[in-house]
């Protein structure tokens, strides 16, 4: 919209400048032409009027804007170069024949100061200060001098120039915001279809609208989404054939190893084959998570992480959430659920006690887990998100899982556009901080 009215404004203003240096020369030639047929009019008057009637004839025809005299010598000096000479010769020739150089004196002035009576006074509306003096010579030899003033076109900035941009502007700028907006709208929701992609990758397809470059970009957008969505399907599914597959050889080195008589190796493989079994049934469990097709639906988050909290002390892993309101977030509820309990549960279990408390920051949901356990390495913040990684210090690896609960959770808020970030605390322990967008709030602030 700025690109377009200055650009506008510019052409405007030239435009403008352009018409009124035509509409100057117009009138200036109409006004000359008007002013010579007024003198000849006025001498032909004079030239037929009697001697004695000339002076009262005269002292008729004055006005401000035009000075009459007759004397015995003319008051304009012969000018070699005149532009106006053919103008008032042209006028004169209708009632006096053909005028030369002899019988007619013309010159253009510019009237200097008040001295003269009809500067000030021209005409209304136009520049002062242009005048032309003519001296003719009439049939009985005296001469007719004429001192008449010459208006001038209106400047530029006339109050008539000055309503027609501000006109024009008004009109730039009602057109341009609805065109920006139309346009703009399209793009609109592009960037949401393209956030929410990050979010849900089984979004469905954007409506193609707008423009012919914004059609082809939100149609590229939908092949791109629906590639995307059938590479991670195929992923997903190969995925959970893999874990599913994996439990029948699994289930025969089970059989054949509780065949092998009593010992420690036996006990060790009998060991690595849980530990084996438990890693496919987590991968399979998240495999079918990661394929189902929850909705999208708002839910009081503040009563889930008291569910969450109470569960968790059911188990025997203290937890605690104080809370004195609703807090209304759009998400999807089991996926959202099972992520928080994973950290709240891990909180609990690893760190002695889990406290949980959440807070707003703008159009964000924050949740804090803090626990009193001897914390994460710096070097290994990164490290806990990675599949089946776990702790060898922290971490029992008997009681531990297989190492997938901070991968879902975090690939769970991740689905949601937010995030999770680990911190130790001064104090000691861990602070565990998920940042959940909130798409609607209601009731207080939370503590």
């Amino acid at each position: 919209m700025i690109v377009l009215l200055i650009g506008l404004t510019l052409s405007h203003l030239a435009s403008t400048a352009l018409l009124s240096a035509d509409r100057h020369d117009a009138v200036i030639m109409a006004n000359e032409r008007l002013s010579a047929e007024r003198v000849a009019v006025i001498a032909r008057l004079i030239d037929h009027a009697a001697p004695g009637d000339r002076s009262g004839l005269i002292a008729g025809l004055d006005s401000p804007t035009l000075r009459i005299s007759v004397a015995a010598e003319p008051t304009v000096p012969v000018v070699r170069h005149d532009d106006e000479m053919p103008l008032v010769s042209e006028a004169l020739r209708p009632y006096f024949g053909k005028v030369g150089r002899s019988q007619l004196h013309v010159v253009r002035h510019t009237v200097a100061g008040p001295p003269r009576p009809f500067s000030d006074n021209i005409l209304e509306g136009f520049p002062k200060g242009q005048a032309m003096g003519i001296s003719f010579r009439l049939s009985d030899g005296m001469w007719a001098n004429f001192d008449i003033a010459i208006a001038r076109a209106a400047t530029l900035w006339s109050p008539h120039a000055l309503a027609s941009m501000l006109v024009m502007m008004v009109g730039i700028v009602v057109l341009g915001r609805w065109a920006t907006a139309w346009v703009g709208r399209p793009l609109a929701t592009f960037a949401k279809a393209a956030d929410r992609l990050g979010r849900d990758v089984s979004a469905p397809p954007l409506a193609e609208g707008g423009p012919r470059e914004v059609r082809h970009a939100i149609a590229a957008f939908n092949d791109m989404q629906g590639r995307i969505r059938r590479f991670v399907d195929d992923r997903t599914r190969m995925l959970a054939a893999i874990s599913h597959d994996m439990r029948s050889p699994i289930t025969r080195l089970r059989l054949r190893t509780e065949m092998l008589p009593e010992g420690e190796a036996r006990e060790r493989m009998l060991g690595d084959l849980d530990e084996m079994e438990e890693m496919v049934a987590s991968t399979l469990e998240f495999a079918r998570g990661e394929s189902a097709d929850e909705p999208t639906r708002a839910i009081d988050l503040a009563a889930t992480i008291e569910t969450i909290c109470d569960n968790a002390d059911d188990m025997r892993l203290p937890a605690m959430y104080a809370w004195d309101g609703r807090l209304i977030s759009s998400c999807r509820p089991t996926a959202l659920k099972r992520a928080l309990a994973n950290l709240v549960e891990n909180a609990a279990r690893y760190g002695g006690q889990a406290n949980v408390h959440t807070r707003r920051q703008g159009h964000n949901i924050e949740v804090v887990i803090e626990d009193d356990g001897p914390g994460i390495p710096e070097a290994e913040m990164e490290k806990v998100f990675t599949p089946f990684y776990r702790l060898e210090g922290s971490r029992n690896r008997k009681t531990g899982g297989a190492g997938l609960g901070m991968t879902v959770a975090r690939t769970i808020i991740r689905a949601h556009g937010g995030d999770v970030r680990l911190e130790n605390r001064a104090e000691g322990g861990l602070r565990v901080t998920v940042t959940l967008p909130q798409d609607t709030t209601a009731g207080e602030e939370r503590t």
